[in-house]
């Protein structure tokens, strides 16, 4: 999903609506940070981890992080 897209979406909804994201390992949390960080995708994974992670590489991509604190990209 890209930011114009998640734009389009969050314009059906009334500005003061609350955004989450999942908990750490149940429920849900809210969005507490939002910044770029630098991934890249994973290749070779397991079904349970992330599809991408932080990357220094000069190929990575910046992406907007929407963070509750538990889960964090240092």
């Amino acid at each position: 999903m890209t930011v114009k897209e998640l734009i389009e979406i969050l314009k059906k909804f009334p500005s003061d609506t609350l955004i989450v994201t999942e908990g750490y390992e149940t429920g849900y949390e809210p969005i507490k940070i939002v910044r770029i960080i630098k991934v890249e995708e994973v290749q070779d994974r397991h079904w349970w981890d992330g599809k991408f992670e932080i990357s220094e590489n000069s190929e990575a991509i910046e992406v907007v992080f929407l963070n509750a604190e538990i889960k964090r990209a240092d």
